[in-house]
């Protein structure tokens, strides 16, 4: 029984597709009804293409936009983003300090327990990293609709 399986899954690929193909030889022995031939399309008056347009498209002169507010928005978002990236940055030195060997040394900061993160700050910030991550791709957005509001409008912001 198992072999008898195992030869028919074996041959399935072979029995599904290996149909017998029709080559340009054989199409004479076809004989569809309504279908054109090549000689048929060559009957065929050509297509008309126009060369050339039948109204010349007007002239729309873009008047000068006011870029000061899309810029003062951009560089607005652009201090916001460059802040918060550099608080993921900070946060992630102290995750990898809290991961090193030296993490919770009492000897650091004076006497006491410190100010240096122990084990465990990695749990205590990840809500904290994720939040920061999705107001920096937030913003992200937000600075790409400003650039493509600010280039429809006919603006030019500085990118730098």
């Amino acid at each position: 029984m198992k072999r008898s399986v195992l030869l028919a899954v074996c041959l399935w690929p072979a029995l599904a597709y290996g149909q017998q193909t029709y080559t340009n030889a054989d199409l004479p022995k076809f004989a569809v009804p309504g279908a054109y031939t090549n000689e048929d399309l060559k009957q065929l008056a050509p297509l008309a293409i126009q060369r050339t347009p039948a109204a010349p498209t007007p002239f729309v002169a873009i008047e000068p936009v006011s870029s000061a507010f899309y810029q003062s928005a951009y560089d607005s978002m652009k201090r916001t983003r460059a802040a918060l990236a550099e608080e993921r940055e900070f946060e992630m030195a102290r995750v990898e300090y809290s991961e090193s060997a030296f993490a919770g040394d009492s000897m650091n900061y004076g006497s006491g327990r410190g100010f240096a993160p122990r084990l465990g700050y990695a749990t205590k910030v990840a809500a904290f990293i994720g939040e920061l991550d999705r107001r920096i791709a937030l913003l992200d957005r937000q600075m790409d609709d400003l650039r493509d509001a600010a280039r429809r409008a006919g603006a030019a912001i500085d990118l730098r």
